[in-house]
């Protein structure tokens, strides 16, 4: 039997009983054009860059850095995911004041 629990709170979550959501991170470096170099216009270079990623899945590379190209899973509780959804980026929220209209 597969154990799942919480990643962010560390909550022993029971399949058959609990509601479970994974949420999936990647991330990339957008590298853009240097200028005065003259592209290849024929060459699909999105292509490329997925198909480097793939190969890089596919054997374990540690070619590609974290710095580059991270993915990551995580499995949260409901509440977790409440609070990931509510401030996905860990933002310090701001006191909201509620002030009269006088």
């Amino acid at each position: 039997m597969i154990h799942y629990s919480c990643d962010r709170c560390k909550r022993v979550l029971d399949p058959e009983e609990d509601l479970r959501y994974v949420v999936k991170l990647e991330a990339h470096a957008a590298m853009e054009p240097l200028d005065g170099v003259v592209l290849d216009e024929d060459r699909d270079h999105l292509l490329e860059l997925h198909e480097i990623l793939e190969r890089a899945d596919d054997t374990g590379s540690e070619l590609i850095g974290d710095d580059v190209y991270l993915r990551r899973c995580f499995d949260l509780c409901p509440e977790c995911y409440r609070r990931f959804m509510r401030n996905p980026l860990g933002r310090e929220v701001a006191a909201q004041l509620d002030f009269s209209t006088n």
